[in-house]
């Protein structure tokens, strides 16, 4: 198993410290477990401009100074790699750039938690008459900017805009085709991530979006997104079956920001 997507305390709404997380990829036999939690709000300039989110600027050295013990202590036993998910913000590119070029990472996941300002799972932003098309195309373009933007070796979670969006959903397969054009185009990874089974019944993104992904050669890995030490490898065998169902017979792994893969079939099934 690979699970290249989990956070932890620091960022102020996830449980358990690194070291459970550690635990708990070893207690479900993981062969690659990711550290990945939020990083700092770089567009801001303030150290720690939203707790309840983003882990504080003076706390990142220290996630990746205790993400590299641990992954120096596992040598052998579980390949632990030290990543981030940093956010793709309208005009802070340069700034997340020069910041995550401070420390040594494996990899970086890259999402759109922000559209015009107000946050992607904001519940309030769902007024009667909100025009979803458009908040759904947005989120799309967003997308598609972090992919050509060189940040990010991964994308995450890459059509949110349904987490707390009503139904039924627009269709935007259009949005959808161009956006599997410019990832394709920019070379950057997919994830599937399961935090969407827990938020709107399927994987982020969906079966559709998965297979132009597919289709288009885009590398696909996997996240579970846990947000507590006992949702690391959630959902799998659902993805397991999915990507199989398309041909997908690796995932995107990564090591000092290079990709590499580890073949589906050798992962195995959870236990």
């Amino acid at each position: 198993m690979i699970d290249l997507h989990t956070h932890h305390h620091r960022c102020g709404h996830a449980r358990g410290n690194l070291a459970e997380y550690v635990a708990a990829g070893r207690a479900r036999g993981l062969s690659v477990l990711g550290l990945s939690d939020h990083a700092p709000l770089w567009s801001k300039p303030a150290d720690h401009p939203a707790p309840g989110m983003h882990m504080a600027r003076s706390a990142f050295a220290a996630y990746v100074a205790e993400a590299r013990a641990l992954q120096a202590s596992h040598v052998g036993d579980l390949e632990v790699l030290v990543g981030v998910e940093g956010d793709y913000i309208e005009g802070a590119v340069e700034a997340y750039r020069t910041e995550l070029a401070r420390h040594p990472l494996d990899y970086v996941l890259g999402s759109v938690h922000y559209v015009d300002g107000r946050h992607v799972y904001d519940r309030t932003r769902f007024e009667p008459g909100f025009d979803v098309a458009a908040f759904a195309r947005r989120y799309l373009e967003l997308v598609r900017a972090a992919a050509a933007s060189g940040l990010f070796d991964v994308l995450a979670h890459v059509d949110a805009w349904k987490g707390r969006a009503p139904t039924p959903w627009p269709d935007v397969a259009d949005e959808v085709d161009r956006t599997v054009e410019a990832i394709a185009a920019a070379g950057v990874a997919v994830e599937v991530n399961t935090s969407g089974l827990r938020k709107v019944g399927e994987p982020f993104p969906s079966d559709a979006f998965l297979r132009r992904l597919v289709e288009a050669g885009v590398p696909i890995t996997y996240g579970s997104d846990a947000h507590e030490p006992g949702e690391v490898q959630y959902g799998w065998d659902d993805v397991s079956g999915r990507l199989r169902a398309l041909g997908v017979h690796r995932l995107a792994t990564f090591r000092g920001r290079e990709r590499g893969f580890v073949p589906l079939e050798a992962v195995g099934e959870s236990v």
